[in-house]
């Protein structure tokens, strides 16, 4: 799968899943300034799904022009082998279609 990694997922995060043959643009590589919008804007041009800890894409991502696929991760412990356990999970158990057309919220 193809995702956009916002500035708040660890780099183990996006190294572990790299490992796992995923393309993971890290936005801190593009804009470590970047804005939730830009943040959307270049997840549409890029046509990857965003992977955020960030709880204001559940918002953003309502309105019809700020639609595109996000994962939001919502967890209590956010350390890095945590978020991947939960992450690794969807992955394995969700279809790659269903999450390119979806809000996803992983949370305990």
């Amino acid at each position: 799968m193809e995702f956009l990694a916002d500035v708040n997922i660890p780099q183990s995060v996006i190294s572990e899943l790299e490992r796992n043959i995923h393309n993971v643009l890290d936005v801190k590589s593009v804009n470590r300034l970047a804005s939730d919008i830009e943040v959307i804007q270049i997840a549409k041009q890029e046509k990857r799904i965003i992977l955020t800890l960030d709880k204001d894409f559940i918002a953003l991502t309502q309105f019809p022009k700020y639609q595109v696929p996000t994962i939001v991760i919502r967890l209590f412990d956010q350390t890095p082998h945590h978020i991947l356990e939960h992450l690794t999970e969807l992955l394995e158990n969700q279809k790659e279609k269903t999450l390119q057309k979806s809000l996803t919220i992983i949370k305990e």
